[in-house]
Formats: structure tokens, sequence, C-alpha cells
């Protein structure tokens, strides 16, 4: 049978098998689709407990920044405020190329508003977190309890209270910035105030029995007294109290002129409507606290021409610049700051100290070279002396830190009910709101 062919049948469709192997054999060694590169990083809201704010894997190792928030307990209002802000501008800085081409990564802790429970939370935050900065708690009580442990675990940290007196020796250290103006600052630019532009000189004073309302009763009356004014008589109202009537009745003598107070929340509704019933012809003046969160053209006669020193003030038109209308497009607050969609106050006398916290990490950082912890020094002898102009990361105003202790050197404003309305009548100068440094940090804490 040699040289003839053998021949057999070939199913149909057989033939096709080789190159249906060949061609997926061939797909398979082929390189993988090229990856899109990430979008720039965003922010959204901050679950619960200290899950960091969710953003596209970067490529460059983030910047890990710890908030402080307030969230619950007494000063829950506030907690709102500072993390609404904080994701704005984490978004925000983010969205621009983050901090020299690095994103921030956003924990948040709830401290409750207890300071035994919000050391736990910063110690987790530093520790477990490892967090290179820490912002926040719009609590004095909280501020005053973390500040220690800023400076053992050697975190640079930026509370958002401003009536903690951290420049005083034994409550402050290196390693802490505030960015608000404190008690004693405030204090002094109201002394001025009443004694040079309302020219009364007889006053009384009434506040919440606790540490920031005892450091504004003893600041007043020794920057009043300084000025050649006079305290008539000082009374403390033990927090929470419906009553007010019966620790005013009897406190305010006839020739007293004014009366400056400190309370906030149900506490001041409850003081100025009895205030109202026993004197109505006396200048009211408040503490910087004192009208966060109230709906201020519902509080009637009893309100009316009082005046409050505050950090930010709370209506647009008070304003009137570029960067307070970007400020508040950025983190969705309305003219009467309050939150849009919701109208929700977002106490602005405040909480604009966490925008600017984020922005001044930014710019210390892209100033100093840092990198890591391990150039924490380097990142507090920048900002030692360092001074800041007004614009969308500074909304508030121009300011600069004082070396010596970490003072703010900034102004603040004088607003007034008049109307149902709050209108800004001043705002005062650094200047009037400066006293000298009680201590020296760059001589007397030598970083290591």
């Amino acid at each position: 049978m040699a040289g003839h062919p053998f021949k057999m049948k070939v199913p149909r469709g057989w033939l096709t098998v080789p190159f249906i192997l060949l061609a997926l054999i061939i797909a398979s060694c082929a390189p993988a689709p090229a990856t899109p590169t990430p979008a720039a990083p965003t922010a959204t809201a901050a679950p619960a407990a200290t899950q960091p704010v969710a953003s596209p894997t970067p490529a460059a190792e983030p910047v890990r920044v710890g908030l402080l928030a307030d969230k619950t307990g007494a000063l829950a209002a506030y907690g709102y405020a500072h993390e609404k802000v904080a994701n704005a501008v984490v978004k925000k800085i983010n969205a621009e190329g983050g901090i020299g081409g690095r994103p921030i990564q956003l924990f948040i802790e709830d401290t409750e508003s207890d300071p035994s429970k919000a050391t736990v939370k910063a110690r987790k935050l530093i520790e477990q977190n490892n967090v290179d900065f820490l912002v926040g708690s719009n609590t004095s009580a909280v501020v005053l309890a973390v500040a220690p442990i800023a400076k053992e675990l050697k975190t640079v940290y930026f509370p958002t209270a401003g009536g903690a007196l951290l420049t005083e020796p034994g409550k402050g250290n290196r390693y802490i910035f505030e960015l608000n103006t404190d008690v004693r600052q405030e204090t002094l630019g109201v002394a001025k105030f009443a004694m040079n532009d309302l020219k009364k000189t007889k006053w009384v004073t009434f506040v919440v029995d606790y540490a920031w309302g005892w450091d504004q009763e003893n600041r007043f009356t020794q920057a009043l007294t300084a000025l050649g004014g006079q305290v008539l008589g000082s009374t403390r109202v033990p927090l929470g109290t419906a009553d007010w009537l019966r620790y005013i009745q009897g406190k305010v003598p006839a020739e007293a002129e004014g009366v400056y107070f400190a309370n906030f929340g149900t506490d001041f509704l409850s003081f100025i409507r009895d205030l109202y019933a026993v004197r109505q012809d006396i200048v009211k003046f408040g503490g910087n606290y004192v009208l966060s969160g109230q709906d201020i053209e519902k509080l009637g006669p009893p309100a009316e021409g009082m005046y409050v020193i505050t950090g930010y003030p709370q209506y647009a038109e008070a304003l009137n610049n570029p960067y307070d209308r970007e400020y508040r497009k950025a983190i969705g607050m309305d003219d009467f700051g309050r939150e849009e969609g919701t109208g929700k106050h977002l106490v602005p006398s405040y909480q604009w100290s966490t925008w600017e916290a984020f922005y001044t990490i930014k710019e210390v950082i892209e100033k100093s070279g840092w990198k890591s912890k391990a150039d924490t020094p380097k990142f507090i002898t920048t900002l030692e002396g360092m001074c800041f102009k007004q614009s969308i990361a500074h909304p508030e105003g121009d300011k600069c830190i004082r070396a010596e202790d970490h003072l703010a050197l900034k102004g603040a404003y004088i607003e007034q009910v008049k109307g149902g309305k709050l209108v800004v009548v001043k705002r005062i100068p650094p200047e009037d709101m400066t006293y000298p440094p009680a201590v020296n940090y760059p001589k007397d804490q030598p970083l290591q």
C-alpha cells in the first residue's frame, strides 16, 4: 500500500480547535492592561471611631492627622461643626495636590466632651493610628488634659478651644499651637472697649461655675481694674441652672452700668431672660461662647442691644470679602452661619480654627521640609514666629505665632444684637489684645 495515502473523514469544526487553543495561549501570555492613574484623592465624611477618611490609594505616603471632635456630650454642636470643617478642608487640600504631593489622611475620634475619655482617644490616635499631627476639641478641659500627652508623645497639637490659657506656666508646652484667641486676650479687648468706647466704668460679672467661667471672671476683673474701672460684684452660677433669677436679684447694684457674663446654651437663655426682668437698662456684654448656636432673630427684647466678642462673625455681610465667601461655600455654611440644607448652627466663632490648622500644617511642612515625625523639631521651630496673611487658607485674618509662648497674635470682633440681627461694631486690633509672655518655650523646653 506504499504510495497510497491513508484517507480519513474529519468531522466538521474539528480543524478550528487548535486555532482556538493557540489564541487562548497567546492571550494568557500578553501583558495586563495598564492600571488607570488614580484621581486626586478626596475626603468623604468620616465613619465612626478612627476609620480614616476614604480616598483613592495615593502613590505618596499620606500625612496623617487626627481630629479630636466633641461629637457627643455637652459640646456636641461644636464637634459637629469642627468635623464638617475638617472633612471640607481635607477634601480641598487633597484636590489641590495635597501637601507637597502627599495627601492628608484624616482620623476622627469622639471626645464625648469628657477629658478622661479624650485622653484615651488622643493616645489611640497617636500610638495606634500613627497620626503625625493632632487637631481639636472645643472643650478647654479636654485640651488641658491632652496637652501633656502631646508633649510626652512628641506630637504637634492644634487645640480649637481658646479658653485653656495655654500660655501660662504649667498649662501649655512647646508642642502646642492655638490659633484662637484665649480668654485673657478676649477680656483685654472687652475691657478696653467697655472703658474707651462705651465709657462704662462700673460692672458686675455673672459666669458659669467651672474653670472657663472662673477664667472669664478673673481676667475681666484684672483687665478692667488695670484700666481704672471697677467690678462691683461677681457671681458664679452652677452649669445647667434653669432659674438664674435667684442669683441675679440683689447682685446688681443700682450704680452698676454694665454686666459681663460667660455662659452658653440654655444657661444663656435663662440668664438674659431673668436679667431683663431685673435691669432692662444695663449694658450687657458676653464672652466668646455666649451666642453660639442661638437663633438671634428669636431672642427678642432680652438680648436686644447686647454685645459679644467673637473670633469670626456669624453673618457674611459683616465681612463681605472674597475669602469669607469662598470659605463658607467650601464648608457648606450660609450667610447666617448655618449649615446649608439643614439649618444647623455651625459655630463660626470657633470652627474656622480647624480649617486654618490644616492649612498651617500644610504651609509649615512645605516651608520646613518636614518629611516625617522625626522632623517634628524642624516643624516647631519653623512655626515659632511665623506669620500668615488673610487668604482662603486663613480666612479669619492676619496673624502671627509668638515664638516665646505660641500665642496667636490676632484681632477679634465686637458684635451687637440690633433689630434681631448681629452687626459688627468694631474690629479689635491685635495690639489691644496682647499681653506680655509669661513663659519662654524655646528657652525652657529645648527639643531633643
